[in-house]
Parts: C-alpha cells; sequence; structure tokens
C-alpha cells in the first residue's frame, strides 16, 4: 500500500491516504491477531511485519516533514533509532522481543497519522494528531535507551 499513499501524497489526495493507512492499520492487527490464535508464526512473518509498520509510518512521516508539519531532526532519530534496534535484533539469536514502549510507540505514531491525515473537519485534530506523534516520538527515545540498556547486560 506504500506506493499509493506516496502517489497520493505527491498529489495532495489526504482522504484516500487516510482510509488507506486505516485500511493498513486494521489488517495489520487483524493478521497478528489471527496469526498468534493459529499459532501461525513465522519467521519470515516476524521479520517482514516490522518492516512493513516501519515503512507504512516512515514515509508519511518523511512527507510531513517536506511539508515543514514535524522537523527533520525528529524524524532522523525515529529512523536512526530503527536501524540501530535492526542491527541489535540481528546480533541476537532470538531477534530480541519488542518491548511494550515499542509496540506503544508504534501505535502512538500511527494514530497521529490517522489524526493529522483525518478527512474530518473537527476542531483541533490535527494538532491532537501532532500532540500523538510527540508522546510516540518520546516513547521512541525511551524505547532505544531500553534496548540499548537491555543489550549492554
Amino acid at each position: 500500500m506504500i506506493i499509493p499513499i506516496i502517489i497520493l501524497l505527491e498529489v495532495d489526495l489526504y482522504t484516500p491516504v487516510w482510509y488507506l493507512l486505516l485500511f493498513a492499520g486494521i489488517t495489520d492487527y487483524l493478521d497478528g491477531l489471527f496469526a498468534r490464535k493459529l499459532k501461525s508464526l513465522s519467521k519470515m512473518g516476524a521479520i517482514i511485519d516490522p518492516l512493513a509498520d516501519k515503512i507504512i509510518i516512515i514515509i508519511p512521516l518523511i512527507w510531513l516533514c517536506k511539508q515543514d508539519i514535524i522537523p527533520y531532526w525528529s524524524i532522523s532519530l525515529i529512523t536512526l533509532r530503527e536501524f540501530i534496534i535492526t542491527a541489535l535484533r540481528s546480533t541476537t539469536n532470538d531477534g530480541m522481543p519488542a518491548l511494550k514502549f515499542a509496540k506503544y510507540k508504534t501505535l502512538l505514531l500511527f494514530i497521529s497519522l490517522i489524526f493529522i491525515f483525518s478527512p474530518f473537519k473537527v476542531t483541533n485534530i490535527f494538532y491532537t494528531g501532532l500532540i500523538i506523534y510527540w508522546i510516540g516520538f518520546t516513547l521512541n527515545i525511551i524505547s532505544l535507551v531500553n534496548y540499548l540498556t537491555i543489550q549492554k547486560r
């Protein structure tokens, strides 16, 4: 879904972006839910799913930087954290399970995009999305520190 999202962002069609992001979030949640319930977990899924989550979140955030809605340094730190965690995970046998902070971070960044791109003209929904973004950003930093602390043990 990322290619249509990129194209739609470039031609300023934000309502379809909102629907695609919402669809991606719901299907990602359901995919994880069914995989756990059916005990259908795979190594490929453990790699692809977090990668898809990162891409579906980072691309719209980069676009928000381009529009001067969020600062580049913040998306740079988010992306740097993802590279560091991916590198740390590749050096461990168990792949390092995701911390709760990291799961909340992903959820909050995703929700922030849903609010920011919302087609509904509700008072302050855009600004609520920005506040949620900064909370997710903060959890991004906290989870990085936690992963680095775990890695040192």
